[in-house]
């Protein structure tokens, strides 16, 4: 079914502001934007150019509404904001549980007394170098952090890994 934006001129109107809205409709109708269609008394003029938009959650065509309506009810809008947001949820918490992993690794090493290691024996013990909470480049290295753990990657090694010491601002 198609979806029509109708317009229903009544004798009600004052006389100006139905022949404005009889021009307006005639223009409309040269142009191609308007079938004029009598219904009686009262002439019903419909939009013969959209085709019904389709909701963007379970697919269904909209009948009703506006020409840019996008969800069909108000459940398939909430279901699909909902899972746009679980999506967006579930991203962060994927980051922020490689964080966490990071951390525990960095922690260890310091806990261990281990400043330097080989990148690859890093990444095999389950290091993520894409998710560090700060990166900066320096000269021929990068310096990298992980929350409050401070470290220098080279192209094969990772050195000087450390706690760095809190700012205390009074």
């Amino acid at each position: 079914m198609a979806q029509f934006a109708t317009f229903i001129l009544t004798n009600v109107l004052p006389a100006a502001l139905l022949d404005r809205e009889l021009k307006i409709c005639r223009y409309m109708k040269v142009n191609g934007t308007l079938s004029v269609e009598d219904h009686g008394a009262f002439p019903v003029y419909q939009d013969s150019r959209s085709a019904a938009g389709r909701c963007l959650e379970c697919g269904d065509e909209i009948v009703y509404g506006r020409l840019d309506k996008k969800f069909c009810c108000k459940e398939c809008k909430n279901r699909w904001h909902n899972r746009q947001a679980r999506n967006s949820r579930i991203f962060r918490m994927k980051v922020m549980n490689s964080l966490e992993k990071n951390y525990r690794i960095l922690s260890g090493l310091i806990r261990d007394g281990v400043t330097d290691m080989d990148v690859s024996t890093l990444s095999q013990m389950g290091f993520n170098f894409t998710n560090v909470t700060a990166c900066r480049k320096v000269r021929k290295h990068t310096e990298m952090w992980c929350f409050d753990i401070r470290f220098i990657l080279t192209e094969s090694s990772v050195k000087s890994i450390s706690r760095v010491l809190p700012v205390v601002l009074r």
